[in-house]
C-alpha cells in the first residue's frame, strides 16, 4: 500500500464513590479523546492526538475544570530512501514529538475539606478543617518536546538510539503560605504556584563483539542525563528551621526540587565547637536564624546515570554481569559522631546520652590546636558550662556532612546452563535451566561515609535457581 491512515475516537466517563471515616468523596471525570496516524511508503509518518478532560476535582468555575491536551509527532525513515543506501547502515530513523499533558492530584480540592471523628466527651462528631477553599485550583500542565534518532549499523551488530528531551511544567501544584487570620499560621496549602524544567538526554547502545555458532558476546549500555530546575515558585519558609526540615515544601528558584540545604561549614572553634557562617559571612557557634544563612548543598537525585551489561554465551552456558552508575548528586550523613541531648524534667535540664556514635568520634577535638587537624567536635556534656544546645543542630546541618553520592555498583553476576532439549525431553521436560546469581556484589564510592549511607556495605545475596518448562 502506498499509504496508511488510521483513526481512533473514544469517550469515557468515571464516577467513583468512597465512604470512610464519616467522609464522603465523589470524583467525576469526563473525557473525549482521539488519535490519528498517517504513514507513506514506510518513509514518513505523522501522528496526532487530542484529549479533552473535565473533572470536579478542580475549580468551581468551568474554565478551571476543562483541560484540552494534545500531542503531535513525525518520523522520517531515512535508511529507506532510494538516494541514501550506504551498505553499512541498516537503519536510520529520525523522529520528533511535541505535546501538552495534564495532571491532577486528589489530595487538593477547590472546596474546604474537613475530617470528622467521634467525640467521646460530648458525643456525636467533631470536625477539623484540613484545608481552606481554593476555587481557582486547576490542572497541572507539562509541555514536552522530544527529538531522537534510532540506528543500526554493520549488519545490525551495532544498534542504538539517542533522544533529547525538554519538559516544562506549568501551573504545578506547589505550597503557598496559609493565612494566619484563618487559623492556619505556618501551615501551607496547595495552589497552582510552581514551574519546573527537566532537560536531558538518553542514549542506548548495543554491540555484538562475537557472533558465531557456539560463541556469542554482546555488550550494551545506557547513559542518561537529567537536569532538574525550579523556574518559578512563590513561597518562602517563614522560619529557617522549616527550610532545613522540609526543603521540598519550600523549593528555591534556580535549584533542583529534590535539594539538600544547610549551613556552610566554618570549621571548629578554638574550644572545639562546630562553627558555620551566618548570613553576613561571619563565623558563629550559634544556630543562624536568617534564611540567607541556609545555602544549597546539592541535589538528592542523580544527574547522571547509566549501566553496562555484558552477556557471554558458549553453547549451553550463559555468563552475564551488570554495572550501574549514578553521579552528580549528594547524600547527607545522618550517622554522626555526636552525642545527643534531651530535656529531662526529672533532672531539671538537658542530659546527654551516649547512644550510638560512629568510630570517627575517636578523632574528635581533645585540646586546643586540634581544630587544625580535625572536624569532629569535642564531647561536651549538658552539665558542662561550655555546653551549647545549638551545636548538634548546626553540625548535623553543616556542609561538612554532605558527601558526593556518585557510585558504581556491580549489581549482578549470573552464570547459567541450558540443558539440551534432546536430554530434557527424555524426562518429559521441554526445557531446563540451572542458574546461579550474585546480587549486590560490590559498591564503589568516593568516601566510606557515602558508601555506608548508600547501603554499600550490605552483604551480597546468593541465589540458586532451577527453571523447568513442560
Amino acid at each position: 500500500a502506498m499509504s496508511n491512515i488510521s483513526t481512533i475516537l473514544g469517550y469515557s466517563s468515571l464516577n467513583s464513590r468512597d465512604v470512610a471515616y464519616n467522609r464522603e468523596i465523589t470524583n467525576r471525570f469526563v473525557s473525549v479523546y482521539g488519535n490519528a496516524g498517517y504513514s507513506y511508503k514506510g518513509l514518513y509518518s505523522v501522528t496526532g492526538s487530542l484529549r479533552w478532560d473535565r473533572s470536579n476535582l478542580w475549580g468551581t468555575n468551568s474554565k478551571y475544570q476543562n483541560k484540552p491536551i494534545w500531542s503531535v509527532g513525525a518520523s522520517w525513515n531515512l535508511s529507506e530512501e532510494e538516494f541514501f543506501k550506504p551498505s553499512w547502515i541498516n537503519r536510520l530513523k529520525l523522529r520528533f514529538s511535541h505535546g501538552i499533558g495534564g495532571n491532577i492530584a486528589k489530595d487538593a480540592a477547590p472546596y474546604m475539606t474537613a475530617y470528622y471523628n467521634p467525640n467521646y466527651n460530648v458525643g456525636g462528631l467533631s470536625g477539623v478543617v484540613a484545608s481552606r477553599p481554593n476555587p481557582q485550583l486547576s490542572w497541572e500542565k507539562t509541555i514536552t518536546t522530544n527529538v531522537g534518532v534510532d540506528f543500526a549499523f554493520f549488519d545490525n551488530r551495532f544498534i542504538g538510539s539517542f533522544e533529547y528531551y525538554n519538559k516544562e511544567g506549568k501551573d504545578l501544584l506547589a505550597n503557598t503560605m496559609g493565612v494566619p487570620t484563618e487559623g492556619f499560621g505556618y501551615s501551607t496549602y496547595k495552589v497552582n504556584n510552581g514551574e519546573m524544567r527537566n532537560r536531558g538526554f538518553e542514549m542506548t547502545l548495543s554491540y555484538d563483539i562475537i557472533r558465531k555458532r557456539d560463541w556469542n558476546w554482546s555488550v550494551s549500555g545506557l547513559v542518561g542525563y537529567n537536569k532538574n530546575k525550579v523556574t518559578y515558585v512563590n513561597i518562602e519558609a517563614p522560619v529557617s528551621y522549616l527550610m532545613l526540615d522540609y526543603p521540598e515544601a519550600y523549593p528555591r528558584i534556580g535549584n533542583p526540587y529534590n535539594a539538600i540545604y544547610g549551613y556552610k561549614w566554618a570549621g571548629l572553634s578554638e574550644a572545639g565547637m562546630p562553627q558555620v557562617y551566618d548570613e553576613t559571612g561571619e563565623m558563629t557557634v550559634y544556630q543562624p536564624t536568617e534564611l540567607d544563612a541556609i545555602v544549597y548543598l546539592g541535589s538528592l537525585t542523580p544527574v547522571y546515570s547509566g549501566s553496562i551489561s555484558s552477556m557471554l554465551r558458549y553453547k549451553g552456558f550463559d555468563l552475564s554481569l551488570m554495572l550501574v552508575y549514578e553521579g552528580g548528586h549528594k547524600v547527607r550523613n545522618t550517622f554522626l559522631p555526636f552525642l545527643s541531648s534531651s530535656w529531662s524534667s526529672a533532672a531539671g535540664g538537658y542530659i546527654t546520652s551516649l547512644g550510638s556514635v560512629n568510630s570517627s568520634i575517636s578523632n574528635r577535638w581533645r585540646e586546643p590546636g586540634d581544630e587544625q587537624y580535625t572536624d569532629i567536635p569535642r564531647i561536651v556534656f549538658a552539665e558542662s558550662s561550655d555546653y551549647l544546645y545549638d551545636s548538634e543542630t548546626i553540625y548535623r546541618n553543616a556542609s561538612i556532612n554532605v558527601y558526593d553520592a556518585s557510585n558504581i555498583r556491580l549489581s549482578n553476576i549470573s552464570l547459567a546452563y541450558n540443558f539440551a532439549k534432546e536430554y530434557t525431553r527424555k524426562i518429559f521436560v521441554e526445557g531446563a535451566r540451572l542458574q546461579f546469581n550474585i546480587e549486590n556484589v560490590v559498591t564503589w564510592t568516593k568516601s566510606k561515609e557515602a558508601k555506608y549511607m548508600l547501603g554499600g556495605y550490605a552483604k551480597p545475596t546468593y541465589v540458586w535457581s532451577v527453571y523447568l518448562n513442560f
